[in-house]
């Protein structure tokens, strides 16, 4: 029986209706006592709401048969966070913890007809500051000081792209359960793979152990499991790839309890069957770190996932695979989930075995040190063990991080890592506890002490040549972003670059008056200190001050993606040596600006159009050093790349300066230089060259551009952007015609939301550029609604 009828009482309020999953601010919203806590300054006015304390309520009947029942159950698989329980006046818990699931056993507490529950939630303010004046922890500047200590999500309480908006609520189902004998706990599968066979070793453990028959089905074969364990072979196994490396296959592995023939318990879910590990393998430079998937050593392309929203309530399955379809549409293989949030729901990591999405999971700890107490010990042991067991099974889990920043920030800063007992309590929980507790629960997941690390201990965790890097130099450091291409990391799991989000998107919290970057509504949208200061610090490096906020919002956008593709191309021309590019960030929890590709409502940034092509199977990349002009092609795929490359130098009115046809040929999973010529640089203002690579079939694979001098100072012509739309089956076609060079060509719908085939492309001779989008507008619509802007409108 799920519970799902609630009331909250909160302060001088009456009570209010709410069905879980529900939360304070998500309640308070939707019965209008708040508005939308994300609009204009809201987050200020309502941050007070936290230092108060919340009642949950849930009443519900139970009947005589179901209070017959042998066993009776009351589980609570997610509440935020500091709660007293009691069912029917009688205290259960006291409970601290968002990260775990709390089940009781309430035999003898239930009656026949009504029951009640309540769930009192204290302030999650008032006890970050009495316990941070007991006992000061380090914790991240833009999140409330003391959050550190209680295991809640620390996004909630401030972060450098966060609201503060610390909840409280229920978060996941409350079950109630009613059952006879005994019931399935947990079910663990080992797999070992030999050539042409997978054994798959099952081990069932149950609640009570009451030693009913179990039986395992997979692939049509069944089994009796012997004390809850036993053997499957299955040969000539379909095995699970990563996205881009081979197909998907999931197997449905069934458990069944029986007592006396009678079935008494059911358990079903998909395995992958892999083999997934991390390489560390030393080497002449120090030590690679890449994912091995069925033996085949992967190039990571992705980015990091923060949590989708503030108020929990919100996110739910559907939610969260149209943000993880926009990832597969970008050609991610790889998901970060950082450790500052919470642990995503089952059902993201069924969506992300479905479509092969490789999943680096953090324990949550984020730029925080923790003290490491009996009580919060015990915490964070159970923490660990639940979500373990809970994640093991999923082929898409490639690898469990100790946490975020907190070796680096230990070892190498005198604020955070100069006690003794914080290095010791650090040693203690990301190289002993959770290690131990993987072993045990998840042998065959490759557990990594923190990111970045070299390997542990301390021992150089920001190094270059060994390990995963966190690159931040371009960005906080000030650096342009052509210093990534100065460094050689064998795995980039951070590094990124801001810009704001949709103008659309921006419309929704600000009004017209407040729409400047300096204003105090956007200037709370921006929760990076000094960050729309700094986008504006690079934009002058490369492109005129805009000369509207518009402009100034898509200009952001294009300077964000340039600053990644810059990266990205340097480390998949790499490939071998770098085996990771894991951008700062995927998506947003609220309407920011932020390093996000994705903003909050699922708009494209010209980031996440970027990464389409620089995440390709098959990626080009251009590399001007000093007047030579290199060609790379990086081949992610499983099979050799033949193909023709055509290269142009052409000034803005495109006339041909130069032109070469080449054969190129790259290996399997191989990055090559395929061409270097010497370019002109007399005419450099007016001059620009761009790449097509075609395949041996002539089809078209990709495009690049690259300019001589930076946009600011090329010689743009206005370009007559003329824009041809029809229908055709399941969407439209866009022909996009101009009369002379275009960079960064911007195609946006008044009132329509629409993903293209492509967008910010250049146009980069006189042909039409064909797009398409799946969508149930008409073209007569679209043409009606259409916006077009390019590099040319920047300062114009």
């Amino acid at each position: 029986m799920h519970l799902t009828n609630w009331k909250m009482i909160f302060d001088n309020h009456k009570e209010f209706n709410c069905k879980a999953p529900c939360s304070m601010y998500s309640v308070l919203y939707e019965h209008k006592i708040i508005d939308d806590p994300f609009y204009g300054l809201n987050e200020r006015d309502y941050m007070h709401l936290s230092e108060k304390d919340c009642k949950f309520a849930c009443e519900f009947e139970t009947t005589e048969d179901m209070l017959s029942k042998e066993h009776l159950e009351l589980t609570f698989l997610g509440l935020d966070t500091l709660c007293d329980i009691r069912l029917n006046g009688n205290f259960l818990d006291s409970v601290k913890n968002m990260h775990r699931a709390y089940t009781y056993s309430v035999n003898g507490l239930l009656k026949v007809g009504l029951n009640r529950i309540e769930l009192d939630f204290a302030s999650p303010l008032k006890y970050f500051k009495k316990k941070n004046d007991e006992h000061f922890l380090f914790t991240n500047a833009d999140t409330v000081p003391g959050a550190a200590h209680l295991r809640k999500a620390l996004y909630m309480s401030g972060w450098d792209w966060g609201p503060t908006l610390p909840d409280m609520g229920i978060f996941r189902p409350v079950i109630l359960d009613a059952y006879d004998g005994d019931k399935i706990d947990s079910v663990y599968v080992r797999q070992h793979h030999k050539s042409g066979e997978v054994v798959l070793e099952i081990n069932v453990e149950t609640k009570h152990k009451k030693g009913y028959d179990l039986y395992a089905e997979i692939d049509g074969k069944e089994i009796l499991l012997k004390d809850g364990k036993g053997k499957i072979k299955i040969e000539n196994p379909k095995l699970w790839w990563a996205r881009g490396y081979g197909e998907q296959y999931l197997y449905r592995l069934n458990v069944q309890m029986k007592n006396k023939g009678e079935i008494v318990d059911t358990n079903s879910h998909n395995i992958g069957l892999r083999t997934l590990t991390v390489s560390t393998e030393k080497d002449p430079t120090g030590s690679e770190f890449c994912f091995v998937l069925n033996g085949v050593k992967i190039f990571s392309m992705g980015a990091n996932y923060v949590p989708e929203d503030n108020l929990l309530s919100r996110v739910n399955p559907q939610r969260t695979e149209a943000l993880i379809k926009t990832a597969i549409d970008a050609n991610f293989n790889t998901l970060r989930i950082w450790g500052g949030g919470y642990y995503p729901d089952d059902e993201f990591y069924d969506i992300c075995d479905r479509y092969g999405i490789l999943v680096w999971q953090d324990f949550m700890v984020a730029c925080a040190n923790i003290r490491l107490s009996s009580d919060m010990k015990d915490e964070f042991i159970a923490e660990a063990e639940y979500n373990v067991k809970r994640l093991r099974n999923h082929p898409s889990l490639a690898l469990l991080c100790g946490n975020n920043e907190m070796e680096e920030y230990v070892a190498t800063r005198e604020d955070v890592g100069a006690s003794e007992l914080v290095r010791e309590d650090y040693l203690e929980l990301y190289e002993h506890i959770f290690p131990d507790i993987c072993e045990k629960l998840a042998p065959d997941v490759f557990y990594w002490q923190a990111s970045p690390s070299s390997g542990g201990g301390f021992d150089d965790p920001t190094c270059e040549t060994r390990g995963d890097v966190h690159y931040w130099k371009v960005w906080h450091g000030g650096d342009p972003f052509t210093d990534y291409r100065n460094h050689n990391f064998r795995f980039c799991s951070e590094y990124g670059f801001e810009s704001f989000p949709s103008i659309k998107t921006i419309k929704e919290f600000c009004e017209e008056k407040d729409m400047n970057c300096f204003s105090r509504v956007m200037e709370n949208h921006q929760k990076c200190k000094g960050g729309n200061k700094k986008i504006l610090m690079y934009m002058a490096d490369n492109y005129l001050y805009p000369n509207s906020f518009e402009t100034m919002v898509y200009a952001s956008q294009l300077l964000q993606a340039d600053a990644i593709k810059y990266g990205v191309e340097h480390f998949r021309r790499q490939r071998g040596y770098c085996m990771g590019s894991i951008y700062w960030q995927f998506n947003d929890c609220w309407p920011v600006a932020s390093w996000s590709s994705v903003d909050s409502n699922l708009r494209y940034k010209a980031l996440h159009y970027a990464a389409r092509k620089f995440y390709a199977p098959i990626e080009m990349g251009l590399f001007l050093e000093d007047d030579t002009l290199t060609v790379n092609v990086s081949n992610e795929t499983m099979k050799d790349f033949d193909g023709e490359l055509k290269l142009y130098v052409r000034t803005s009115s495109f006339e041909v300066k130069d032109e070469c046809v080449r054969k190129i040929s790259v290996g399997s999973l191989k990055s090559s230089d395929v061409m270097s010529v010497k370019v002109d640089m007399s005419d450099a203002y007016n001059t620009y060259v761009y790449a097509d690579l075609f395949g041996n079939d002539g089809n078209f694979v990709c495009r690049n551009t690259q300019l001589l001098v930076a946009a600011k100072h090329f010689d743009w012509e206005k370009p007559n952007i003329t824009v041809d739309v029809c229908d055709i089956d399941g969407g439209v076609k866009l022909s996009v015609s101009s009369d002379v060079f275009a960079k960064g060509v911007f195609i946006d719908f008044d009132g329509i939301d629409l993903v293209l085939s492509d967008n910010f492309f250049d146009i980069t001779d006189a042909k039409p550029y064909t797009i398409t989008a799946k969508t149930e507008y008409c073209a007569q619509e679209l043409k009606k609604a259409i916006k077009i802007m390019s590099v040319y409108d920047i300062g114009r």
